[in-house]
């Protein structure tokens, strides 16, 4: 087990001692005022340092400031509420402060802040929080901030933050690396020592070792020495990550909720196998962190992280490099420095050069020895890394910084780190520097160079240096201590691997595979160390985490195992090295941090893009420029001085002509003769004839023609020559940007459609402000959509113009603010600039930039996504996912996640289908790796995408990809202190329901309140999305569209429900409790989606879940809540619940209050009368108590006689009177108000109908005549006029026929012209109902006959008994829902039934001891009106009655008339004397 430990400890007994020790640390530290003050100004002038190390011209943006301000303030804040005694403004002070500091601790760890590097920020603000959240008396949350500043950055925390905490978490885990360590540096240190062989590896090197030693190290073994140095500390980092994410795992795992499984334990292993058992002890020498004083910034720890990242991605993408460049990728840079760590419990360690002569010897020696203890407090004592000289460590501060770094040196020199007892009182640090060109055979030290910083201005100035230095031949002292800086000519020897091919080592053993085996998820193990893992009862891969289906092993991996025996033969001893010990390790331990990241895809950055990877691409093309100079530089260079001498001589002619002539044809000519020789001489990278053109009088005389010259021929070669030099010295880039006017200059070329003036415009790096000054964007778009041939011209550039105009649009429209962003982006969208880039995606320089350009272009206009989407070549967006550095796949999976924002599923599917099929790996595999290794916000992006490719198929019963994405969505929801992030995670979960606009905006919300009844906003969003569609020409037709988005919503919905036995709902529920308006709207949202689609899936369990999570939520919002569309969509979930047999028990204590809310909805959605109606029905409910109504005063219209018809429409209701008169009231008021009346019948109005279309009134009179209304909004006008010969008592009409009855038996149909036609049945017709082309009469007898008007004949539908002569009739009928009711004569007790249609069987009666003259219908009730005055009220589903409403007027007054409003919410009657009596439903 790791760190030696003997025994294993319980999760339980981990979280407790992890408590304990944080919990001690954090209440020193909040007890030690003074120590706090003293963490604060070191880490303080570690930025300091940084600051002053950083170029002076670099624009340090607002936003950065604002960062740095937020962490002061907040560090401010807490200190306040430290020294605070008031509780109230302690808590105040806390809140604050966690604001403040909660913005640093967000920051992309990749990134830097106002050149400060975001990991160092985010682990102070870390630190910070950790101390908040302790005041707070919340220690869990205290260590989890511990734990993610040792994740974010290790190397700061251990020497910097908390190295006290370090070693009491960490260190006792790294034993194995010490031992490592220890008998590395034994063996390195074994070889220095003569006559050796008879030494002890336990003897005393801090008693016995010499520091002459020092000196008698070879430049191999100084080597040796600094890798092992390197190689320590990064393995130090490495694991105390690793460790620390466990930690982290085992805080956050709650064995009764979590389905998880325990995590498990890390193995922290060293770089290097075999290892030896080691003794828990550790040596005095063994150090865990380099010295880095304070004032050192942070550059020598940036540039080992970006040489060591560099190197890693380079391996990784050629997995057939070879084992020197796996040394160079680790190497550190001397030159850079080693950091150590700054601890009084440990000895300052000397960083010596090794020096070639004994003078030197002597001089260095002596001066180890003198070196002031009183040094040992002080961190200015370390040397300065910026020297180019070496006679001072100071004399570099005086020289201006270079606005370009120059290449980094082809191998790095060795650093000799050994540790003395003689010096252990010294902090100071010696430095001797190496040199960076080594040669071939041993030389005099007169003969040899002297390495040049890398950091340095002009190339000229470190040249005079450097013979100033050589001519000296040995430094000079400084105040502080001597530095010798002595040169060693090493020896060039070929290199042979050190370590076996990543591929033919297994995983788990670090041994060579004796017998490989491959499991299905393409990860090798050997043969016992896998089968070791699974009889321990492990089901999973140890890599890749996933599920393996098989229970034995499969075969030996024959072609592996064949490759490995013929590169035993070729490399014998490392075979034999790496093969396995006779007590080798356990088999069961976990891949170290180490080889899983050799394996594994980086943690991917998900940032807006911006311009640093510009910096990366120019370094990348100066590094290859240089390579190429140093070759012709070298001393076996096929290219003589002389030659070269010979060239320049050719030169001068024209180049004096160019500097003095005035006549502007000769300097052309010149310019022209100039770049012919240079070209044809192919020396155009010889650093001769570079320096002798890059003088300023020479630079400044091409300036002059480019700026005078008309001729398109002569400024393209001006600009090539320049660009050339350009490249090879900085000294022209400064010489052109010293006077504004050639800045000038080339930006009206640029203008003018020179496209080769990008090129140069380029290579000199501006500013965003430069570029902006400009307006270079619609000039940049135009050459890159020019066709013109850029390999057509005599001179090759470096650059072509439509690549540097590309690099140089991402700087433009990455930079300034969000307004900026977006006007570039817009020019280029104007411009027409999409197709080009899309086409220039082909290539494969600049892919990344494009991507970030149209990335930028989708987020400035939506309405380009479509375009983009329909045209793009996926093919090079997913080889970038694979290959490119972090920001770049970061921007490429922003890229893919924007364009499945679609309006078109069908579209949608296929880009994704592309997506997942495309590219010559697995897509899906790298975002699940990325996924697994990225942030919180990180997530947002690629969790949704992942999913979506999951689910192109029908899910099936388990996926690792589906599984992880949901997981991590879901674990976004509940960072209640993020909000951010839980706004991401709902944003995704709303576009992954399909429903989305054309802009990328999801309307979930408005196609759920149309699925409610409430159209009005579907209908706005589909009339603008309709007119987008014909815009783009959709070929698919809407049904096709509504298909495909119909059977993803199904799949979507019901893995997201089914997740972990609906596991997203319990998150929802925290969500919708959220302080966020924005978060408690969007979580409700997606609840009702999810809630709606639940119930129309098979029932899996998961909705006891579903209801006990958010029931209360749902009640609570329709209860609470004053806007109109929440009410709706709370009422649409009650409806899905309402089938679930348990919520309608809980719905059943709400019911009254529900009812009251609900009646209030009707009017605006279909899904409150199932609601109501399921409440009122059941039996547990008391149907009568959730029964409310008012009484509203009365209208008197005696005048007109009685009321012989009422109907209700559009707000309005229209009476008949037997004076013949008719009367239009409008009732949207409390009391109806009369608007219209009219009297055009001579007789008493008996019957009115309305037709269906709500545009017509029929009118059926005892003066003989139909009449035909118009009805406009205040009035009604009669448009036709039809006597039929007898007296109209009851009528149904519409725009082909009217039925009515007469005095005599049966009905008559009239068909609006001719004679009516008579269907007589020989009883005498009551009442008259319709539905579809059956017509139902209520007749004497107490029967109902049914008249099927297209053929004109009549059938019985029921008949009724016959008692008392056949007197019983019945009165009123009507139709509704394949429902017949039916109110009449009382027989015996029942005066009403109720009938089903298609089967004519009584359902339900309506039992009263009177007459029923009318009824009336609603959704959800029966109102039935006896002759007495009284009106009963009946509940519709169960038929039961609730309640009885007395008239004003008493029992010596009869019902003749009764309607009720569409929403049921007013009833309306009217008498025999006269009188319109009103009740509202409350």
């Amino acid at each position: 087990m790791a760190g030696n430990y003997r025994f294993e400890m319980d999760q339980e007994d981990i979280v407790r001692s992890l408590i304990t020790s944080v919990d001690s640390f954090i209440q020193d530290r909040l007890i030690d005022k003074e120590q706090r003050t003293s963490h604060k100004e070191q880490c303080a002038e570690r930025l300091a340092a940084e600051d002053e190390s950083s170029d002076k011209d670099t624009e340090v943006r607002y936003s950065d400031q604002a960062v740095l301000a937020n962490l002061d303030w907040g560090m401010d804040a807490l200190e306040e509420a430290i020294n605070t005694s008031n509780i109230e403004t302690k808590m105040a002070r806390l809140d604050y402060a966690e604001k403040m500091l909660q913005v640093c601790a967000m920051l992309d760890s990749s990134q830097k802040t106002a050149g400060v590097p975001n990991f160092y920020l985010s682990a102070w603000a870390h630190l910070n929080l950790s101390y908040l959240w302790k005041l707070r008396n919340n220690v869990h949350n205290a260590v989890l901030h511990i734990l993610e500043m040792f994740i974010v950055d290790s190397f700061f925390s251990r020497i910097d933050f908390a190295p006290e905490l370090w070693k009491c978490l960490f260190l006792t885990h790294m034993s194995s690396i010490v031992g490592w360590y220890s008998e590395e540096r034994h063996r390195i240190v074994m070889d220095v020592i003569p006559d050796s062989t008879d030494l002890s590896f336990t003897m005393d090197f801090d008693h016995d070792f010499n520091e002459s030693l020092i000196f008698s190290v070879r430049p191999d073994q100084a080597k040796k020495m600094q890798k092992l140095e390197q190689l320590y500390g990064q393995s130090l980092d490495e694991n105390t990550r690793l460790y620390a994410k466990y930690y982290k795992d085992c805080m956050n795992y709650d064995s009764a909720t979590s389905k998880k499984a325990i995590p498990l334990l890390p193995i922290a292993e060293p770089p290097m196998t075999p290892l030896h058992e080691v003794c828990r002890s550790i040596p005095d020498y063994v150090k865990f962190g380099p010295i880095l004083p304070k004032s050192a910034g942070f550059s020598p720890i940036l540039r080992v992280k970006e040489n060591a990242e560099g190197e890693s991605s380079r391996m990784n993408m050629n997995p057939s490099s070879s084992t020197h460049n796996q040394e160079d990728s680790t190497a550190w840079d001397p030159l850079k420095g080693i950091p150590e760590e700054d601890e009084e419990d440990y000895d300052p360690e000397p960083y010596v050069h090794v020096a070639s002569n004994k003078k030197n010897q002597e001089n260095n020696s002596s001066k180890v020895k003198n070196i002031s203890t009183n040094q040992r407090q002080s961190p200015k004592a370390f040397p300065s890394m910026d020297s180019p000289k070496v006679d001072s460590p100071r004399t570099p501060s005086q020289e201006p910084s270079p606005k370009r770094s120059d290449t980094p040196s082809k191998k790095s020199g060795a650093v000799l780190r050994l540790f003395s007892g003689r010096v252990k009182d010294s902090s100071s640090s010696t430095s001797l520097h190496l040199s960076q060109e080594l040669k071939n055979s041993s030389a005099d030290s007169d003969e040899e160079r002297t390495l040049q910083h890398e950091t340095v201005g002009r190339r000229n100035a470190r040249r005079r240096s450097l013979s100033q230095s050589l001519e000296k031949g040995s430094p000079s002292d400084s105040d502080e201590g001597s530095h010798s800086c002595i040169s060693l000519p090493l020896s060039d020897k070929s290199i042979n691997p050190s370590r076996p091919p990543k591929d033919f080592v297994c995983p788990i053993t670090g041994q060579i595979f004796n017998d490989p085996v491959t499991l299905e998820t393409g990860q090798t193990y050997e043969g016992k160390a896998i089968q070791e893992w699974m009889n321990r009862g492990n089901t999973t891969c140890p890599i890749t985490r996933q599920s393996l289906s098989a229970a034995t092993l499969p075969k030996t991996n024959y072609v592996l195992k064949r490759l490995i025996t013929s590169w035993r033969e070729q490399h014998p001893d490392l075979a034999q090295e790496f093969s396995y010990s006779a007590t080798p390790q356990s088999y069961l331990s976990i891949p170290s941090s180490r080889e899983r990241s050799s394996e594994s895809t980086p943690s991917p950055t998900f940032n807006y893009p911006n311009h640093s990877r510009i910096e990366e691409i120019v370094e990348q093309r100066s590094r290859r420029f240089m390579r190429a100079a140093a070759v012709s530089m070298s001393p076996t260079s096929v290219i003589s001085q002389a030659a070269t001498e010979a060239i320049i001589n050719g030169l001068k002619p024209y180049v004096s002509c160019l500097c003095t002539s005035e006549d502007l044809q000769e300097c052309e000519q010149a310019i022209l003769t100039i770049a012919k020789i240079w070209n044809d001489s192919k020396l155009d990278r010889s650093q001769g004839v570079h320096s002798y053109l890059s003088t300023p009088t020479i630079v400044n005389g091409f300036v002059e023609v480019l700026s005078a010259s008309s001729k398109r021929e002569v400024l393209r070669t001006t600009i090539y020559v320049l660009s050339e030099l350009l490249y090879a010295e900085d000294s022209v880039g400064e010489i052109l940007t010293s006077v504004d006017s050639d800045f000038e200059c080339l930006a009206t070329l640029l203008k003018d459609g020179l496209a080769e003036a990008a090129v140069l415009i380029y290579l000199l790096r501006p500013s965003f402000s430069q570029l902006s000054a400009h307006n270079f964007v619609p000039s940049l778009t135009q050459i890159i959509i020019s066709n013109r041939n850029e390999d057509s011209s005599d001179f090759q550039l470096t650059i072509g113009p439509k690549e540097a105009s590309v690099v140089l649009l991402e700087q433009i429209i990455t930079g300034g603010g969000e307004s900026d962003r977006s006007f570039n982006a817009m020019q280029i969208i104007s411009e027409n600039g999409i197709p080009a880039l899309l086409k220039c995606l082909e290539n494969e320089n600049g892919r990344e930039s494009i991507v970030c350009i149209l990335l930028c272009c989708i987020r400035a206009d939506k309405s380009c996504r479509n375009t983009i989407a329909s045209r793009i070549e996926l093919s090079p967006v997913l080889e970038l996912i694979h290959t490119g550095s972090d920001s770049v796949k970061a921007t490429c999976i922003d890229l893919l996640y924007e364009l499945v924002l679609l309006s078109r599923r069908i579209l949608c599917n296929q880009i994704l289908q592309i997506i997942k099929d495309e590219g010559a790996f697995s897509t899906m595999h790298a975002l699940l790796v990325c996924l697994q290794m990225a942030s919180m916000e990180q997530k947002s992006t690629i969790a949704p995408l992942l999913l979506q490719l999951d689910l192109l198929v029908e899910p099936r019963k388990m996926s690792i990809y589906r599984e992880e994405s949901i997981e991590s969505l879901i674990e976004a929801l509940h960072k209640k202190d993020f909000p951010a992030s839980q706004l991401r995670a709902l944003d995704a979960l709303l576009s992954l329901s399909g429903h989305m606009t054309n802009s990328g905006k999801s309307f979930l919300e408005a196609r759920l309140l149309r699925i409610a009844g409430f159209n009005q906003r579907y209908n706005a969003t589909m009339k603008e999305e309709r007119q987008r569609a014909v815009e783009n020409d959709i070929t698919n037709t809407m049904e096709e569209e509504e298909k495909a988005l119909s059977s993803w919503e199904n799949r979507m919905a019901f893995v997201l429900c089914n997740h972990e036995k609906g596991l997203i709902f319990k998150a929802l529920d925290e969500c919708l409790k959220s302080t966020s308006m924005e978060i408690a709207r969007s979580s409700f949202i997606i609840a009702t989606w999810l809630i709606h689609m639940l119930y129309n899936f098979p029932d899996t369990g998961i909705r006891d879940v579903a209801r006990k999570s958010l029931l209360e939520q749902f009640i609570q919002m329709l209860q609470s809540t004053k806007n109109l569309e929440e009410k709706i969509l709370a009422a649409l979930a009650l409806r899905g619940f309402i089938i679930d047999l348990g919520a309608l028990s809980e719905l059943g204590i709400y019911a009254k209050c529900l009812c009251k809310n609900l009646r209030k909805l009707k009017k605006y959605s279909t899904a409150v009368s199932d609601i109501m109606k399921t409440l009122m029905n059941l039996p547990c409910i008391d149907a009568a108590e959730l029964w409310c109504y008012s009484e509203c005063p009365e209208m008197d219209v005696s005048m007109n006689g009685e009321v012989l018809c009422l109907i209700h429409i559009r707000s309005r209701l229209i009476s008949s009177h037997s004076d013949g008169t008719i009367k239009v009231w409008e009732t949207g008021k409390r009391v109806p108000r009369l608007i219209h009346e009219t009297r055009e019948h001579t007789k008493a109005v008996t019957c009115l109908y309305v037709s269906s279309s709500c545009d017509k009134l029929y009118s059926g009179s005892l003066d003989r005549t139909i009449r035909v209304w118009a009805i406009n909004q205040e009035e009604i006008h009669c448009l036709q006029v039809h006597d039929v010969k007898e007296p109209v008592l009851e009528l149904i009409a519409n725009t082909h026929f009217a039925c009515f009855a007469s005095q005599a038996t049966g009905v008559k149909v009239y068909n609006w012209s001719g004679v009516p036609k008579h269907v007589n049945f020989q009883k005498y017709v009551k009442c008259l109902a319709i539905m579809g082309d059956k017509l139902y009469c209520g007749c004497t007898g107490y029967s109902i006959q049914e008249v099927d008007l297209r053929s004109q004949t009549s059938t019985t539908f029921y008949a009724g008994a016959k008692k008392l002569l056949g007197k019983q009739n019945i009165y009123s009928l009507q139709v509704q829902k394949n429902v017949v009711f039916a109110g009449g004569s009382s027989v015996d007790g029942i005066s009403g039934k109720v009938f089903s249609l298609p089967s004519k069987a009584v359902i339900g009666s309506l039992s009263t001891g009177s007459d029923i003259q009318r009824i009336a219908i609603n959704s959800d009730f029966i109102f039935s009106a006896t002759k007495s005055g009284i009106l009963e009220v009946w509940l519709q589903e169960r038929v039961t009655k609730m309640t009885s409403i007395k008239m004003r007027s008493g029992g010596q007054t009869r019902i003749t008339s009764l309607a009720v409003d569409k929403d049921g919410e007013m009833i309306f009657a009217g008498s025999t004397d006269g009188k319109i009596q009103v009740w509202r439903l409350d």
